[in-house]
């Protein structure tokens, strides 16, 4: 992978997430237009963000993880 990929990789994180700047975004779009391996990472980093949104994922709280962790203990 060149650094012109890595590059493109972080950019597209950060483009997801609304923190690329202007001149970030026309520096991925260029790249994704010559570089068909980043286009397709990206590709497919955009459909699992939006898969997860559209899941309404939700965090462990701590008392739902100790008595998870409890309970699993119990069954061995």
């Amino acid at each position: 992978m060149s650094n012109f990929c890595k590059e493109a990789v972080d950019i597209s994180h950060k483009w997801q997430y609304g923190e690329a700047t202007w001149k970030q975004r026309w520096q991925l779009r260029f790249h994704l237009l010559i570089c068909k391996a980043c286009a397709g990472f990206s590709r497919k980093n955009s459909k699992l963000t939006h898969l997860c949104q559209d899941a309404h994922l939700h965090q462990l709280s701590e008392a739902e993880k100790s008595a998870m962790k409890k309970r699993l203990s119990q069954a061995n």
